[in-house]
């Protein structure tokens, strides 16, 4: 509630994360089962990239988390597929010169859930970060929730939720149908709190003091920098702590910016696991992030159900409607 008794403009943030995504579903849909809501109608807004912004869109779509969560058990395993030895050695050689996963089993799981629906057809606001690589700019994929908005809703959701999943080195960039291509929203907004309350406070002019975020993470690590990387420096050496280092980072900045712009923290679920107990494209892991979740949810519930869950969100009316 805000100081003055008054229901908060409510955000949902869904960070990125490849098959971390589990989590986030696994999560979510345990919070639907134990209290018998559907997360999407207490929410006045929903921003989420790469996997993040998958599950927000499937949200807006009005899917009950179960039914998400079914798409990451059933279907990460073919994205991002668990193959013997030699098959790895062949993908780490091929991640050398293009995109390590091929992204059709993407794209055919996205349409077998998605169909034809555009981004219109979400009955909650949405918010999907991408980059845009043809002219270097940050991009945002947003529902008609403003009169300027004229374009996004248009687009179909199987090519907004490939733009913002196309991670660099795991996939290739993106062409949503126009020549433009797009890479994963988390190259600079894998958390994307911010993309949230600037678009509630710019956008759609609520006060600092009206909005409240729930922002999930998908895991993170205890930040550790090894003497020799102290030490040292080196590209060699920060090779495989680059990208862990700008997703915390940026994480970790955005909610503290956040927490300043709105004078209440963001509510931020991401549990710290073992260092490299997770990564973002091995499907073996799908059992251990969905358990997890699920422990989750049961220490949070409580709550989340009385910071979030105690009124539903007024109904979303498009400034724009689609066309027959």
């Amino acid at each position: 509630m805000t100081t003055n008794g008054e229901t908060p403009f409510r955000i949902l943030s869904l960070d990125g994360g490849g098959i971390k995504g589990v989590f986030t579903a696994a999560f979510l849909s345990e919070i639907e089962r134990m209290t018998g809501k559907r997360i999407s109608d207490y929410f006045d807004l929903i921003t989420g990239t790469s996997t993040g912004g998958i599950i927000a869109i499937s949200l807006g779509l009005g899917l009950p988390a179960s039914r998400i969560l079914d798409f990451y058990l059933n279907h990460g395993p073919t994205i991002f597929p668990s193959v013997g030895f030699h098959t790895r050695s062949w993908l780490m050689l091929r991640w050398l010169v293009c995109g390590k996963h091929d992204p059709a089993p993407l794209k055919t799981a996205l349409h077998e859930v998605f169909s034809d629906r555009k981004l219109g057809h979400s009955h909650t606001r949405l918010v999907i970060p991408a980059f845009n690589i043809l002219d270097g700019s940050v991009a945002l994929f947003k529902t008609a929730h403003c009169d300027r908005f004229k374009q996004d809703y248009l687009r179909s959701c199987v090519d907004v939720a490939l733009a913002t999943a196309a991670a660099p080195t795991f996939l290739p960039p993106h062409d949503v149908g126009d020549g433009r291509l797009y890479l994963d929203g988390g190259v600079w907004a894998n958390n994307p709190v911010l993309v949230g309350v600037l678009e509630a406070i710019a956008n759609l002019t609520h006060r600092a003091d009206e909005v409240d975020v729930l922002s999930i993470g998908t895991t993170e690590e205890p930040f550790h920098v090894q003497h020799k990387l102290r030490k040292k420096g080196g590209a060699w050496n920060w090779k495989t702590r680059l990208a862990a280092l700008f997703m915390q980072a940026q994480a970790d900045g955005a909610i503290k910016q956040a927490a300043i712009l709105l004078g209440t923290a963001p509510h931020r679920v991401s549990p710290i696991v073992q260092g490299a107990r997770f990564s973002l494209d091995d499907a073996r892991q799908i059992s251990d992030l969905h358990g997890l979740g699920i422990d989750r949810a049961r220490h949070e519930e409580k709550y989340i159900s009385d910071r979030f869950l105690y009124r539903v969100a007024a109904p979303f009316t498009p400034c724009l409607p689609l066309p027959d």
